[in-house]
C-alpha cells in the first residue's frame, strides 16, 4: 500500500549516481579518472595505455559484453565505473545495428528505427552498470556547434558529442554534467555552470552553478 507524504522527505543521496564529463581531446580526462580510488575505467579508445590506472581495455562489443558479465559475478565491488569514451560504444552499436539490418547507415532503416534501436542498446549498458556500482561516470568529447552563421547573431554551443536524442537522454539522466578544460594557467578545471552556450548543470546541490579546479573530493563528498 502506498502512503502519501505529508511533509518534506529527506534526501537519500548527495553525490551523483550518473556523472557525465566532457571536454576537448587530450585535456586530461583519462588522467584525472586514474586518480579516483577504486574506479574501474572501461577504456574504449586506448586512452589509458600510458597511464597507470585500474583499467580494462575494451575494443569491441564482444569485449564489452564479456566485461559486464564478469562485473556481475565479481567479488570485488568498484565504487566507481567509468566509460571512456561513450561515443565509442555508440559507434559500435550503430555499426552492429546496420550490420544486422543489412543496411549501410541508420538512415536507411525506416521510421528512425535504427537510431532508436542503437540508442536503446547504449542506454541499456549505462543502466546495467548502475546496478553494479553506486557511481557511473561517462566520459565524452566536446562538440562545438555554431548557430546563426548566416545571420548577425552567431552562438557557439558547447555540448556532449553524441547524436541528438541519445545525447539528450543521457544528459537528462545524469545527476551532474561537467565541462572539463584547462585554465589559461594550465590548471585542469571543471564547470557545472550552465549557460545558453554551454550545456552543463547539476541536480546535486553542492555542484549547482559550481566551477573549481578538478578535484574528486569536490564532486563526491565524503559521508
Amino acid at each position: 500500500m502506498i502512503t502519501l507524504p505529508t511533509a518534506k522527505v529527506t534526501a537519500t543521496s548527495v553525490n551523483p549516481t550518473l556523472l557525465t564529463l566532457y571536454g576537448p581531446p587530450k585535456v586530461g580526462k583519462s588522467t584525472i579518472l586514474a586518480s579516483l580510488d577504486n574506479c574501474l575505467i572501461i577504456d574504449c579508445e586506448k586512452g589509458t595505455t600510458k597511464i597507470d590506472a585500474m583499467k580494462i581495455e575494451v575494443n569491441s562489443l564482444i569485449d564489452l559484453v564479456e566485461v559486464i558479465k564478469q562485473l556481475r559475478v565479481s567479488s570485488h565491488k568498484y565504487d566507481y565505473i567509468a566509460i571512456d569514451p561513450i561515443d565509442a560504444i555508440s559507434s559500435w552499436y550503430e555499426t552492429a545495428v546496420c550490420k544486422e539490418a543489412k543496411v549501410k547507415t541508420l538512415v536507411d532503416m525506416p521510421y528512425g528505427s535504427g537510431f532508436s534501436l542503437s540508442r536503446e542498446k547504449v542506454l541499456n549498458v549505462i543502466n546495467v552498470l548502475k546496478t553494479i556500482t553506486p557511481h557511473v561516470i561517462i566520459i565524452g568529447h566536446l562538440k562545438k556547434t555554431m548557430l546563426g552563421a548566416e545571420t548577425e547573431t552567431v552562438v557557439n554551443i558547447s555540448s556532449l558529442d553524441l547524436t541528438g536524442k541519445l545525447k539528450n537522454m543521457i544528459m537528462a539522466d545524469s545527476d551532474a554534467i561537467g565541462l572539463v578544460y584547462r585554465s589559461p594557467e594550465g590548471e585542469l578545471m571543471v564547470s557545472f555552470q550552465g549557460t545558453d552556450q554551454v550545456e552543463v548543470g547539476s541536480r546535486c546541490k553542492h555542484l549547482q552553478n559550481a566551477l573549481f579546479p578538478f578535484k574528486w573530493d569536490n564532486i563526491y563528498l565524503k559521508k
